[in-house]
Order: C-alpha cells, then structure tokens, then sequence
C-alpha cells in the first residue's frame, strides 16, 4: 500500500460515524509536512468534513480536522494502541512550555483518539502560534514539533469555506491566497446580528475574531458566557468574526482590514448606521473616543424601541496591531435587571478595558 493510500485511510477513518465511512481526500491540503483534503459521507455523498494529518518519528499520526459546522478536533493514531472504542480519558495539552490545557479525549478504534478542541478557549489561538507540543495522558508524554500550523489552521478553514461554496466536485488546491483588496467603505456591523453583506476577509482572520472573542469575554464580569459554535454563529458574522452570549447580552468581534482614510470614528458610524436602518421604531445613537492606558479606544452606542422591545447596542473599537480595527459589540435586550446593567459606567469601563487587552496583550 502507498504512502497517499495509507494517509487517505488514516484521514477517513478517523471521523468514520459507526460503520458508515468518510470518502478522499478531495482537493489538497500540502503545509509543510501536512498533508490532507476535503472529504464526504460515504453513503450520502455530502461534505464532511476537511483534514491534515502528520507523520512523528514515535509511529504517532497526527491529524488536525475541521468539520462543515467549523468545528475543531485533533486527532492521534499509532498501530501499536489498544483501546475500546468510545473510551474517553483526559488529556494535558501544553504548547511551548505554557499552562496546558486539559482536554477529553475519545477514542474511535482500537488505535485512534478523536480530541474535540473547544471553540470557546485559547487552545486554538495556542496552537497555532505554537512551536511545539506535549500530550500527557494515562502516564505517557508525547512531544510534538508543530510545524506551520500559523498556515495550516487558515488552509483547513479555507478548505471548508471553499467546498461549502463551490461544492466537492470543484475541489482543488485549498491554500490561502492573499485577501483581496477591501472595498473603500466601512463594512457594516449591526447590533442586531442581522444578515449584511459579507466582508471579505481571509479565513486566518476568522481564527483571530474566535481567539479574540474567547479571550474578551474571559476577560469581563459577565455571567456565564461563551463563544458560539458556527453553526449557531449568524451568517453575517460566521464569515468574517465569532458571536458570544452571556446570561445578560449577547455580541461578536468582527475585524475591520486596512482601508485607505478610514478612522476608527468612522467605524462606529458605520456600525449605529447600520443599526438605524434595523431599527422600526425610536431610535438614538452616538459616537466618542475614550483613553484605556494612553490609548483611544473609540465607542459607537445605539438604543433602539419598536415592536421587538428595547434594546442597547454598544460597539468598542480597537485599532489591531496588523492594520484596522477590530469591532467589539455588546448587545443587551433591556428585559431583565442583569441585562439593565450593561449601560452602567462601571460595566463600560470594564468592556471597553478588555477590548484594548485582548487586542494589545
């Protein structure tokens, strides 16, 4: 059997649903040592999912997989594993000698661990900056050079977002190309999550919003919050940010690329305006520039009053290190007494300071 025969069964295998197959790879996935595809249910034919996967010296393969809800698993084989199937163990993570990560890990055969990686942590944002990479589990440590995963997490995604698309049969080479030149205009960015016109950003930046949503909201005194998956994730912020919600408010991170002449003022307009166009009853909003540390974080806020009940709207934006800005929203139904306290100075102050630490840290 050939190398590219044993790699396709390896990738197929691991995310087989009781006895009905993944078929591949379709298209290809070629990042340094990387190697991978799209692949479909065998029996419906559909899109399921797309893989890489990596050989180490130990015997171990190593496999990373995003499925077509934009879900995150890594996955390990080694022919010499004995396991029953649907055991679950936990699992220390630890990337560059840093806080490790602790994981549930499933095994799907005798000789392969499904590792779900959550969508709401840092462990992705992690992982992709990370050089190298431990597993300890049930007394064993496997180490692991990472090699190009800063490329390779964008590449997967990019796989996913072009099947979805164009559909299996158009599957080619699924490398990042460049991102486009944005448009001139501010993207619009309204409270209400809404479905808008898709912005065109690369889905490397689709990465940054999750990591940067995850750490925004561990980062607050809001209650009990979380990053939504993609599949719950509206369809206007999926493309190009992450969504959250929390028992008082619910919001998303969007990143705004470079634009010529573009100020962050400008920003905040374009986000209340597009949420005046929303609003079907009495509306108000505004714009200012506040100092976090000596820097300007700039703030466009928004309440509006019709048939759907009151709301308040309140965007914090950042100017991102690597051009633009990335948009912070905070979007409060007013039903409850938690929900009232959004509009508080004291919860403000505390939304507005994580935004800039999430973004300069």
């Amino acid at each position: 059997m050939n190398g590219r025969v044993v790699v396709g069964a390896l990738l197929s295998m691991l995310f087989s649903i009781a006895t009905v197959e993944a078929r591949g790879p379709y298209g290809s996935i070629n990042v340094g040592n990387w190697k991978g595809g799209a692949y479909t249910n065998d029996q419906t034919g559909a899109f399921s999912h797309c893989v890489a996967g990596a050989g180490y010296d130990s015997g171990i393969y190593f496999m990373v997989l995003i499925d077509q809800s934009s879900t995150w698993s890594l996955g390990f084989q080694h022919p010499k594993w004995s396991f029953t199937n649907n055991q679950q163990f936990p699992i220390a993570l630890t990337f560059d000698g840093q806080s490790p990560f602790y994981v549930q890990g499933v095994a799907v055969s005798e000789s392969l661990v499904r590792v779900p990686m959550p969508t709401d942590s840092a462990l992705i944002g992690q992982f992709r900056k990370a050089k190298a990479m431990t597993a300890f589990t049930q007394g064993q440590l496997f180490q692991f050079k990472l090699d190009q995963t800063a490329q390779l997490l964008p590449t997967l995604a990019n796989c996913v977002a072009v099947v979805k698309q164009q559909g299996i049969a158009n599957a080619g080479d699924f490398s990042v190309k460049p991102a486009a030149k944005a448009a001139a205009a501010t993207p619009p960015a309204g409270g209400s999550l809404k479905p808008s016109a898709p912005q065109n950003v690369s889905p490397e930046m689709q990465i940054e919003a999750i990591e940067l949503a995850s750490n925004f909201i561990l980062k607050t005194t809001l209650h009990n919050p979380r990053v939504l998956s993609r599949a719950e994730t509206p369809i206007a912020v999926a493309s190009h940010g992450a969504a959250w919600k929390s028992d008082e408010a619910v919001g998303f991170v969007r990143i705004v690329p470079p634009m010529d002449g573009v100020k962050g003022l400008d920003v905040a307009s374009a986000v209340v305006a597009t949420d005046a166009k929303d609003c079907k009853g009495k509306f108000a909003s505004g714009r200012t520039s506040e100092l976090v540390d000596s820097d300007v974080v700039f703030r466009g806020f928004s309440s509006c009053e019709d048939s759907g009940g009151a709301r308040l709207s309140q965007y914090f934006i950042v100017s991102r290190k690597k051009g633009g800005f990335v948009v912070f929203s905070v979007v409060s139904s007013m039903k409850t007494e938690d929900a009232k306290t959004v509009a508080k100075e004291e919860r403000l102050a505390d939304f507005r300071k994580a935004a800039w630490v999430v973004v300069n840290q």
